[in-house]
């Protein structure tokens, strides 16, 4: 990858991003808050311990397979050069609209089934086809390879024939990180660039001191406090001659308009604070919308929390207007 840390805009006025705070507390944002305590964490916690053990990476993205998905979704399994990806077609179809998902799961778990009920939900919303591209992961691969495989994926949507201007690139988690990345390397390639960004959770720097010194670095349901620099550690140990970005700290210039939502209770709060700032210091628009008490990746529970529908209608939302604004000016 060609991006570098490097800043273009210190001589520009820093504006601020447009930060949206909504309500939250709802009982059954509780009940999944513990839930998820008492459950996933503890086995993260024990993960960060003994993280050289054969975990079984794999079949964790099995149990995406329990969840109820929207019904009359057609999905396809499409080949790229190094991964396989699955391409999410709703019964209604907008061909303006069109997402490439980047999914979570820290770059070691997640595949086809994990993330199913999410992606057919946007694609249901959005009325738009998802690709998802199955991008190599660690252990066995690097991060750097993640970002070849996300971008063979943008790039066979264009082959597709999809307009880059119709192309909205999504993501949770490390698959916010994902999302940044992959826009900054289309930029260095002098690709078109996609027309709007949606980042959820996003990891944007690798350097985790502020968020371990942030208060909510210990209160997060999903990450103990030591998990996190240890995906640090693993991401780093198999990076190869590739340095790790942190798109927090990279030039930005150029970018499309971007949505952070993000939980004020959960440990990369600070880092998707910092990119929207880093954003708009850019002159990128960019919309911060944030929920107090939410667990990571909250969207993921939409049809059960009221937070988490709220949340994912506002991606609506905003794809709406940022996409009718384009095709504005396209037009004028």
């Amino acid at each position: 990858m060609n991006s570098v840390d490097v800043d273009r805009s210190a001589q520009r006025p820093q504006p601020n991003p447009l930060r949206t705070e909504f309500p939250g507390g709802s009982r059954r944002s509780r009940l999944l808050d513990a839930v998820i305590r008492y459950s996933v964490r503890p086995l993260i916690a024990l993960w960060s311990r003994y993280p050289d053990l054969p975990w079984p990476y794999d079949a964790v993205d099995h149990l995406g397979r329990a969840l109820r998905t929207s019904p009359g979704l057609v999905r396809q399994r499409i080949a790229l050069p190094h991964c396989a990806a699955e391409l999410t077609t709703p019964r209604i179809v907008d061909d303006s609209r069109f997402v490439l998902y980047l999914h979570g799961g820290a770059f070691l778990i997640g595949n086809r089934a994990l993330h199913h009920q999410m992606i057919g939900r946007f694609a249901d919303l959005l009325s738009a086809r998802v690709l998802a591209p199955g991008y190599r992961k660690l252990p066995k691969h690097g991060v750097a390879d993640a970002v070849s495989d996300c971008i063979d994926g943008y790039r066979h949507a264009v082959e597709m024939g999809v307009a880059p201007e119709n192309i909205t690139l999504m993501g949770d988690s490390a698959g916010g990180y994902l999302v940044f990345t992959t826009a900054l390397e289309i930029r260095d390639q002098g690709l078109p660039m996609p027309a709007a960004i949606v980042a959820m959770a996003p990891l944007t720097d690798w350097d985790h001191t502020a968020k371990l010194a942030a208060p909510t670095g210990g209160v997060c349901a999903v990450f103990p406090v030591r998990a996190v620099p240890m995906f640090g550690i693993l991401a780093e140990r198999n990076c190869g001659t590739t340095p790790l970005i942190s798109p927090a700290h990279a030039d930005l210039t150029g970018l499309p308009p971007t949505l952070i939502q993000v939980s004020s209770s959960e440990f990369v709060y600070p880092d998707a604070e910092l990119m929207a700032a880093r954003l708009a210091e850019h002159g990128v628009s960019c919309e911060l919308h944030v929920w107090p008490g939410q667990v990571h990746v909250f969207q993921a529970a939409a049809s059960i929390v009221p937070e988490a529908a709220r949340a994912v209608a506002e991606i609506g939302g905003f794809l709406d207007r940022t996409l009718w604004q384009r095709a504005e000016r396209r037009s004028a």
